[in-house]
């Protein structure tokens, strides 16, 4: 008998004496510390001794790691932090309803708004305030123009924040031609005044103005949105009737109130005032929530479905580590026998593996964290809108707890299967040179089953993907009723106390259009008081001459939009029948109207509409009727994805509002900013120019969000098929190691390179169809959470999974090609000899 068979039959007894259950010794916490410490350090050493493998594991698990706590940052942000204001989460909205004109949520009445706050009894106070006001700012340096809001008294105490400088509104102050005082924000204190601490008293110019500065918020305070200034509401009940819902109201619940108490006591309130004004209230109820919720609600959905994604993403890299581990662990096979045959326990082998697992996931959890950052800073980088001032994003304590469990997680996922694998030991077989058995067949199969949930998970993400960019390129590629090319837009509004009286506003904007068009290179120039796709509607009911009148709850309500003569053509806005407003469409003329074309088939389908007549607003208001004069084409106005209400257009000289958007057509327009501003400057040097762009620009923000998720889908998905990709190719790279010899034997009876070629490529494709089958059907099951994120694409569109799994089945032909190519060039010879 040689050397080694005496040696391994001796080592085969010690084994089976090691079978013998021997009670584990007990140690002091001492002792295991020290233990643990050995286990990092050989951890470490392991793996500084094995760079590839460990920079292979690091990457992969950093890029899934990172992505979790780049959108988990975001989910943190949005959906978790509080709002900045002390017991926020007893902050509610308050916006009425009208059910039978199909709203279930609009603006407030300044009367109601009025009786909900004297006749509660659930809120500590109720707030009003009108957002999404400009004022200019002059006086001090160029004229600026700067977003603010006017509130009612007691609003900011509602918010339980206080000015660091100065005190808020008196009820005095919020009265009619009684509100002469501002509140500034911290930032324009700072910017526009450096930050003069005597600046409580001062008098400040805006809209041309004059108004007294009482106080200074603290620095972040941009409620609502980003405000930077404040006045009083100043609002009675004969300036802003029950039938204007243009108002905005919050409350603060009582101690001990839910929101459900409140519900049910402000339906009671809603139906005594619908009693007692009935003509102007029928069917107008409340409906409340909380302003966090009211505040997430777009994004929510949005989120938590990236969430999902990155968590798939993160499943796919713990598959393919896992599969590294296996590989990894299988190399270690003579190492850990020699250990057992010296006394090492397996539970003590499986806790070395699972520490290095350890390490592992903890070093790739503090890269995933820096990828997180630049993450984070790029995805911010890409949003072109201002995002609300609430919403922070960085790695603080709950992103960092949720990376750190996550990290763990991802030790045990990826750690367990290979170290329990890996340290089922034969030491008779094991250490004898190149031996196999059952164990070494499960781990393959083991290997193969992590391949098939990589594959299944990464289409899954990639149908995913694809459902997103389809559903964006059909939403860019919407018609939204209007050319957006070569069309500039800025906006200009005019001061009331300057420019009071109807006449001179009319004026003002007749002789800009005139100057705009006389200048060199411009083809059309217009303007409008609501432009598309900027979000501002202006909503009033609709009376039809020849119709049944219906009362305010029950009229339909339509977009109702002032535009100058022209506008149609600027924009290209087919007219289909009749014509344009003109300069004879003045105050004095007979009052007209334009209608689109969906308005005008519901009420005369087989009729002309021109020398109809219609009117707006409540029928007691006994507004005047007005004549169709032209029918055009159906505008887009709110987004691109949603029918916006039936449209009419008013001429701006009947109507002279005091702030328009006005449209260049030209065939270079940025060439005419600067002489733009200089005919603004000559006509009033205290009138600012804002939001100039390009109307191309103006579309491409207004679906921001939809582009983001469809990015981030793509990316993730990408990541996810790399992933994937990676783990078949190491997957079919160790088969054709370990078919070695039989690959030879193949060859040396006659096989051809086609032959070997397709037992490789059948083993992958094999693996990979059945991933991709699984994926399939996960994918039928998810992706229906997909749907309110989606616009002209069902969830399960047949085109998007047929694309998606020949692109994957593909990929994974590519990942076989290279360990088919290297199966081809074994030589026989040395194949024979491999044992």
């Amino acid at each position: 008998m040689s050397k080694f068979k005496v040696l391994s039959t001796k080592l085969k007894v010690q084994s089976s004496k090691t079978k013998t259950k021997v009670p584990r010794p007990t140690t002091n916490s001492g002792e295991l510390m020290d233990t643990l410490l050995k286990d990092i350090r050989y951890g470490l050493r392991n793996l500084l001794k094995h760079p590839t493998f460990a920079a292979t594991a690091l990457i992969t698990l950093a890029i899934g790691i990172g992505a979790n706590a780049t959108i988990f940052s975001f989910v943190n942000g949005v959906l978790l932090r509080p709002l900045p204001y002390p017991e926020s989460e007893r902050l509610v909205v308050i916006n009425e309803t009208a059910v039978k004109q199909g709203i279930d949520s609009m603006s407030t009445s300044f009367p109601n708004f009025l009786d909900w706050r004297a006749q509660n009894r659930v809120f500590e106070d109720v707030g009003s305030y009108s957002d999404g006001l400009n004022f200019s700012l002059t006086g001090v340096g160029e004229p600026e123009r700067l977003p603010g809001a006017d509130v009612s008294q007691g609003t900011f105490e509602l918010l339980r924040v206080a000015p660091v400088l100065g005190r808020t509104f008196t009820a005095e102050e919020d009265k009619p031609k009684q509100d002469a005082v501002v509140i500034l924000g911290n930032g324009l204190w700072q910017r526009r005044f450096g930050s003069d601490p005597q600046i409580i008293g001062k008098a400040i110019t805006l809209n041309s103005r004059q108004r007294t500065v009482v106080g200074v918020m603290p620095p972040g305070f941009e409620f609502p949105e980003n405000a930077e200034l404040w006045v009083p509401l100043g609002l009675d009940t004969t300036m802003f009737t029950r039938t204007d819902h243009g108002l905005e109201t919050m409350a603060r619940l009582k101690g001990g109130v839910t929101l459900g108490q409140a519900q049910a006591e402000m339906g009671v309130i809603a139906r005594r005032i619908e009693q007692q004004n009935p003509v102007t209230n029928e069917g107008l109820g409340v409906r409340l929530s909380g302003l966090h919720s009211q505040l997430t609600g777009d994004y929510r959905q949005a989120l938590l479905i990236l969430l999902g994604v990155v968590g798939f993403v993160l499943l796919v890299a713990c598959a393919n580590v896992a599969n590294l581990m296996l590989a990894r662990t299988t190399a270690r096979q003579k190492e850990f026998a020699v250990r057992a045959a010296l006394g090492a326990s397996r539970y003590r082998i499986v806790r070395q593996t699972l520490t290095e697992s350890l390490l592992l996931s903890l070093l790739g959890a503090g890269f995933g964290l820096l990828l997180a950052m630049w993450g984070v800073k790029l995805i911010m980088a890409v949003i072109p809108v201002k995002l609300p001032f609430w919403m922070k994003f960085d790695l603080d304590l709950r992103v960092l707890a949720f990376t750190s469990v996550v990290s763990l997680l991802t030790a045990v996922i990826f750690g367990t299967m290979p170290a329990v694998l890996g340290t089922r030991i034969d030491l008779n077989t094991t250490l004898k040179e190149g031996g196999r058995n059952a164990v070494a067949v499960a781990r393959h199969r083991t290997r193969g089953l992590l391949v098939v949930s990589e594959v299944a998970l990464a289409l899954m993400v990639l149908v995913g993907a694809g459902l997103m960019i389809k559903s964006f390129m059909n939403l860019r590629h919407v018609g939204a009723g209007f050319n957006e090319k070569n069309l500039l837009t800025f906006s200009v509004s005019l001061p009331r106390a300057k420019y009071k009286e109807e006449r001179q506003r009319g004026e003002f904007f007749r002789h800009l259009i005139e100057r705009v068009r006389a200048l060199p290179g411009v083809d059309s120039a217009a303007a409008t008081a609501t432009l598309p796709l900027i979000g501002d509607n202006w909503g009033r009911s609709l009376t039809v001459e020849g119709f049944p009148v219906l009362s305010v709850g029950q009229a339909p309500m339509i977009q109702h939009t002032v535009v100058t003569p022209g506008y149609f053509h600027t924009m290209g806005i087919p007219v289909r029948a009749g014509r344009d407003f003109t300069e004879l469409d003045s105050t004095d003329a007979q009052k007209v109207t334009i209608v689109d074309e969906r308005l005008a088939h519901e009420y005369w389908p087989n009729e002309s509409p021109i020398g109809k007549r219609i009117r707006f607003g409540p029928p007691e208001d006994n507004e005047p009727w007005h004549t169709v004069i032209g029918v055009v084409g159906a505008v887009r106005h709110a987004r691109l994805d949603a029918e916006t209400r039936k449209s009419v257009y008013l001429p701006h000289l009947q109507i002279p509002v005091g702030g328009l958007a006005v449209v260049v057509q030209a065939k270079n327009p940025l060439s005419l900013v600067g002489a733009l501003r200089d005919q603004i400057r000559e006509m009033d040097p205290d009138i600012p120019v804002v939001d100039l762009m390009m109307m191309e620009e103006v579309v491409s923000q207004s679906v921001w969000q939809n582009r983001l998720y469809a990015i981030l889908f793509a990316v993730f998905g990408g990541v996810a098929m790399l992933l994937a990709d990676v783990g078949i190719y190491g997957v079919m790279s160790y088969s054709v190691t370990q078919r070695t010899q039989e690959i030879g034997i193949r060859m040396a009876l006659g096989a051809q390179v086609k032959d070997v070629l397709r037992l490789v490529f059948r083993d992958g494709l094999a693996l990979s169809a059945l991933g991709v089958a699984i994926g399939l059907a996960g994918a039928f099951a998810l992706t229906r959470l997909l749907r309110s994120l989606l616009f002209s694409v069902t969830p399960t569109d047949a085109g998007t999974f047929i694309l998606v799994s020949l692109v994957l089945l593909l990929v994974a032909l590519l990942a076989c090609y290279i360990p088919a190519r290297r199966a081809t060039k074994v030589d026989p010879l040395v194949a024979l000899r491999y044992e």
